[in-house]
């Protein structure tokens, strides 16, 4: 009866294991588009004279973000690394991800040497300023 216990005890501990293996066998092909769509959520603005950005950034840190802007395009871009734990534990769940993250915005029109960038509390803020020319100009009727 004692042994009995212990196999059933053993087998439990093993059960978050068991679906750890299982998870990451049936997603992995799709673990690069899930992060796609988990990580960088954001909200974009077109206003008349700036483009306005707000990205969640979670965990990352300012010096791993990478922002280039080239032919109207803007792009973020960072890594992310799992840290390696060296403890030997009984139970191990890992649901934070790692991998490379890249996104994309068109921004016509946006002066490369006014961009404003600022990371704070998890979100990255991006200002845009247009040039002068692509703002609209009201026209008088005469």
């Amino acid at each position: 009866m004692r042994k009995d216990l212990a196999l059933f005890n053993d087998f439990w501990d093993e059960v978050p294991s068991l679906f750890e293996k299982g998870r990451n066998a049936l997603f992995s092909g799709f673990s690069n588009e899930f992060d796609k769509i988990l990580n960088g959520k954001c909200d974009f603005e077109e206003l008349d004279d700036r483009y306005h950005i707000e990205l969640e950034v979670p965990g990352v840190k300012k010096d791993e973000i990478n922002l280039s802007l080239k032919n109207d395009i803007l792009t973020i871009s960072w890594n992310r690394k799992r840290e390696e734990k060296k403890e030997k534990s009984k139970r191990k769940s890992y649901e934070r991800s790692e991998g490379s993250f890249t996104r994309s915005f068109n921004v016509d029109s946006a002066d490369p040497e006014k961009i404003n960038a600022s990371l704070k509390d998890g979100v990255l803020k991006i200002e845009l300023p247009k040039h002068e020319n692509a703002k609209p100009k009201k026209i008088e009727i005469k």
